[in-house]
């Protein structure tokens, strides 16, 4: 195993790379989802009154029928672009993941020495509360992503109720599993953590996380 730290610094990186390119991917659905949002708009209006037209045969039915087609013919399209992103993005993601696992790996091991070198309790107890909110962050975005190709492919298939529609496209841009401010919250907790383990090995090289690792492993 490479030196944690070094895995530490590259996990913190990377989750706000990933943040930036997921919300980058996320507006442009966006865009994409409000192109398509008037011809909703105008079906849902369809059950409403429509006044002089109302005497023509089927006017209703018919309209409806090209609508629709014109919807779903823009909308799985539309879609479909941020899809291809966010599944690409999603390699990333298991990349975090394992990075996480091996800090995780790498604390257990130090957790069982605890006894013989009290003075880990402190760098495993910061290892812990990091591994903690990194897996707090990418289970949201994991659970976002379910939703997301649940929608897909669910309108892929064709044949969804138009009410059905709308309500998948509020949750599409709602993004119910992603809280702005507990994200912040967390990506703040998680600075402060690091910052914490940088002060415990500040000036102490007989500390680095290489020389523990070595010590522990042997």
């Amino acid at each position: 195993m490479d030196d944690p730290m070094d895995d530490l610094e590259d996990l913190r990186e990377g989750i706000d790379t990933f943040v930036e390119r997921w919300t980058k991917i996320q507006r442009s659905s966006v865009k994409s989802i409000q192109a398509v949002t008037n011809t909703l708009v105008q079906i849902e209006h369809l059950d409403g009154p429509l006044g002089k037209l109302e005497g023509f045969q089927n006017i209703r039915d018919n309209t409806k029928g090209k609508l629709l087609v014109n919807l779903y013919d823009k909308l799985v399209p539309a879609l479909e672009t941020s899809i291809k992103e966010f599944t690409k993005l999603m390699k990333m993601f298991e990349a975090l993941r394992q990075k996480t696992t091996r800090i995780q790996t790498f604390t257990e091991s130090l957790r069982g020495n605890i006894s013989e070198m009290p003075f880990l309790e402190d760098l495993v107890g910061y290892l812990d509360l990091i591994v903690m909110s990194v897996h707090e962050i990418l289970n949201m975005f994991e659970a976002e992503f379910l939703v997301k190709i649940t929608i897909f492919r669910d309108l892929e298939e064709g044949g969804v109720d138009i009410g059905v529609v709308s309500n998948y496209l509020t949750v599409w841009t709602a993004e119910p599993n992603i809280a702005p401010h507990a994200l912040e919250k967390l990506l703040k907790d998680l600075d402060e953590h690091m910052d914490l383990l940088r002060e415990t090995f500040s000036g102490k090289s007989a500390l680095s996380f290489e020389n523990l690792y070595r010590k522990v492993s042997s």
